[in-house]
């Protein structure tokens, strides 16, 4: 059987944060610089990592619209884009460690790969 795998992505100073997680676990981060050149090697990154990967996204206008475009080229891919409204309803639902560590340093990458693992 096949291991699911899910990714967050934020946008953070000209940059894609990516977190991983697979089996309930942080397994990967990087960041990709927010360039067609950056935008097309992170698909590939994805692509490498699995099968059918699943992937939220907080919604931050035309830079999440562009990556969205060139993510929607990987095969089997699921992708949901998250509302900043979204994003904080969200935090409400999450265990109390993980929200009092989202408010603090908890990268939104992170919550966003725990999103699409509880959600997709």
């Amino acid at each position: 059987m096949t291991t699911q795998t899910y990714f967050g992505l934020e946008n953070n100073e000209n940059a894609w944060l990516l977190v991983q997680r697979s089996e309930g676990k942080t397994v990967f981060l990087r960041q990709f610089k927010n360039t067609l050149e950056g935008i097309n090697e992170l698909a590939k990154f994805i692509k490498s990592r699995c099968g059918k990967p699943k992937i939220y996204i907080k919604s931050t206008g035309y830079a999440a619209l562009g990556l969205l475009k060139t993510l929607c080229g990987i095969p089997d891919v699921e992708v949901m884009l998250v509302s900043p409204a979204g994003f904080q309803q969200y935090q409400t639902c999450l265990p109390k460690n993980k929200a009092s560590r989202a408010k603090e340093a908890f990268c939104e990458a992170e919550v966003l790969a725990d999103y699409a693992e509880r959600m997709i």
